[in-house]
C-alpha cells in the first residue's frame, strides 16, 4: 500500500516564543515501487517530514498513513509503532555511527531479537542481510564494527537496516562523505535493495545529478511546503525558480539547454548525463561522425585519426 500523507504541519517549540513552523499543510502520495528523491535547501522541511514516516515526529496537524498504518495527533489508537518500523526501514545520514555492539553480526542482528525472534534465527537473518549489502558475514561477522573500513561500516549499518526487509526504504544523504567510487557503489547498492528487498524508495539528497540518475520522481520542499513535485522533464523548466529555493537544474539539463541556444537539439526528456551522453552520441552519428561504443574514454572510432572539435560537428560557436 502507498504513503499517505494529507495536511501535515509541524511546528517546533509550539506554543512557545520560539516556535518554528517546519511544516506546512503537505499532502502528498508515494505509491508503491516508486524510487522517489526528495530535495530541498537546509530549514526547507524534508528531513523533519520523512522522520514523520516512522514516527520518529509525532504527528501534530494532519495524518500519515504508511502501508495502512495511520498516524495521527490523537492519542487513541495508538499505533504499532513496532510493525511501522518493520515495515519502513530509516537509514540516517552517516549511518556507520549507528553501530554499536560488540561485533558485526550482534549488531545487525538487534533488530530481529528485538521483534522477538530466538538469537539463531535473528543471526541467520543477519547472516542474509549482511550478504545482500555486499559483505561476507564469515569474514566481517565476528570483527568489532571499529575495524571495518568506512564502506564497510557504511554497509553494515544498512544491513541492520534491511534486516527486517522492510517494504519501504528511506535514506538520508546515503552518499554523504564518500568518494566519487563510495558514492557510486552505495548507490548501485540502493538499486540492489530496490530490486531484492525493498521494492518503495525514498532518498534525500542534495545533489541534483546524483539523483537524477536513479530517481524515477524528485519532489522539492522549500520553506516547509511542497514546492514542487511533477514529472522532471516538466520540474528543470522551472529553473528559475529552483535556484530561488537554492538548487540548480542537473549539469546535462544545462548542457543540453546551451546546446539547443547554438542550434543542436538533443530532444526530449534529458534529465541526467547518462540521457545527455547518449542523445549526444546520437547526434554525432547523424552528423557522420563514426562512434565507437561508449567506454567513457573515447567515443571515436579508428576512421577519425585527429581530435574531433564541438564545431567541426555541430558548427561554429558551439
Amino acid at each position: 500500500m502507498p504513503i499517505v500523507v494529507q495536511g501535515l504541519s509541524f511546528s517546533y517549540s509550539k506554543g512557545t516564543p520560539f516556535e518554528k513552523r517546519a511544516l506546512d499543510n503537505v499532502s502528498l502520495t508515494i505509491n508503491d515501487g516508486e524510487f522517489v528523491g526528495i530535495m530541498g535547501h537546509t530549514g526547507s522541511g524534508k528531513s523533519t517530514f520523512i522522520q514523520h514516516l516512522n514516527g520518529l515526529i509525532k504527528v501534530q496537524e494532519g495524518s500519515v498513513e504508511v502501508d495502512g498504518i495511520r498516524l495521527t495527533g490523537a492519542k487513541r489508537p495508538k499505533p504499532d509503532y513496532k510493525k511501522l518500523r518493520a515495515t519502513l526501514g530509516m537509514v540516517f545520514q552517516y549511518p556507520e555511527y549507528q553501530l554499536f555492539d560488540d561485533t558485526v553480526i550482534k549488531d545487525v542482528s538487534f533488530g530481529p531479537k528485538n521483534m522477538g525472534y530466538k538469537k539463531e534465527e535473528a543471526e541467520q537473518m543477519a547472516r542474509e542481510a549482511l550478504t545482500l549489502v555486499g559483505l561476507d558475514p564469515d569474514e566481517v561477522g565476528d570483527k568489532a564494527p571499529f575495524e571495518l573500513s568506512g564502506g564497510q561500516k557504511r554497509r553494515a549499518a544498512i544491513a541492520g537496516v534491511i534486516v527486517m526487509k522492510p517494504k519501504i526504504l528511506v535514506l538520508d544523504e546515503p552518499t554523504a562523505g564518500l568518494d566519487p567510487y563510495g558514492k557510486e557503489q552505495i548507490l548501485n547498492l540502493i538499486l540492489r535493495l530496490k530490486a531484492e528487498c525493498s521494492p518503495t524508495v525514498i532518498v534525500i539528497s542534495h545533489d541534483m545529478d546524483e539523483i537524477t540518475r536513479y530517481a524515477s520522481r524528485l519532489i522539492i520542499f522549500g520553506e516547509g511546503r511542497v514546492a514542487f513535485d511533477m514529472p522532471m522533464t516538466e520540474l528543470f523548466k522551472h529553473g528559475r525558480e529552483l535556484e530561488e529555493l537554492g538548487l540548480e537544474t542537473p549539469t546535462a539539463v544545462r548542457m543540453a539547454n546551451a546546446l539547443k541556444e547554438r542550434g543542436v537539439d538533443l530532444g526530449e526528456g534529458i534529465v541526467n548525463m547518462d540521457i545527455f551522453t547518449a542523445a549526444v552520441l546520437k547526434k554525432l552519428k547523424e552528423r557522420g561522425v563514426e562512434v565507437a561504443e561508449f567506454n567513457g574514454i573515447d567515443w571515436f572510432g579508428e576512421r577519425n585519426k585527429k581530435p574531433v572539435s564541438s564545431a567541426d560537428v555541430f558548427g561554429e560557436g558551439v
